[in-house]
């Protein structure tokens, strides 16, 4: 197996599959098709929630509207660590975020995976708080129901691995040294077909 892998995503605007779009892995088993990905984040720009975030429509009240692309990343294929997390920009995410506890994000977006369409909801909790693993760091664990597939999908889920930093935008976190803001983990279920 390679060692990049790539995900496509994408929200307000699309981008074509051809040259980027790689498949993780693909495991078949008791009438479901399961596919997995693996990509990082990178938030782009955050503004002030425009209509897209409009509370009747994502099930919250959103706090900020954020883009984001989405990076293939490189692993070592001996461990599986990742030696490079911004291979490729390949793909983008429009999201809201908001939150009343500290503790917990909710999170809405809708986004393109390969040729699949979705929607995307759900939150992310801290289990240690703030200030760790150091001062002006917060990791959460984030869990996500894709919704909104076409015909023929079971269902999927999307779980990220992320941190918050005082930076909120770009590649370089403060303090320095953490890939922000996510690592994604993409899976997919799509009933076996007749002829399996």
């Amino acid at each position: 197996m390679r060692a990049i892998t790539a995900l496509l995503i994408a929200g307000g605007f699309w981008i074509p599959l051809a040259s980027t779009f790689q498949q993780a892995g693909r495991v078949s088993s008791g009438g479901i098709e399961e596919s997995i990905y693996i990509a990082r984040s990178l938030r782009t720009s955050r503004i002030t929630p425009t209509a897209y975030c409009d509370q009747q429509r994502i099930g919250f009240k959103g706090t900020f509207e954020d883009q984001y692309t989405f990076q293939s990343v490189a692993t070592q294929p001996a461990d599986g660590r990742v030696t490079n997390p911004n291979v490729n920009t390949v793909g983008r995410l429009h999201g809201c975020v908001g939150s009343s506890d500290p503790a917990v994000l909710n999170f809405y977006a809708e986004g393109l995976l390969g040729a699949v369409s979705f929607k995307m909801a759900g939150s992310c909790r801290t289990a240690t708080g703030a200030d760790f693993p150091e001062p002006g760091i917060t990791e959460y664990a984030c869990l996500f129901v894709l919704r909104d597939l076409p015909e023929g999908y079971v269902g999927g889920t999307l779980t990220t691995n992320t941190i918050v930093s005082r930076e909120a935008i770009g590649e370089r976190s403060d303090p320095y040294g953490y890939v922000q803001p996510s690592i994604a983990t993409i899976r997919l279920w799509k009933r076996r077909s007749a002829a399996h």
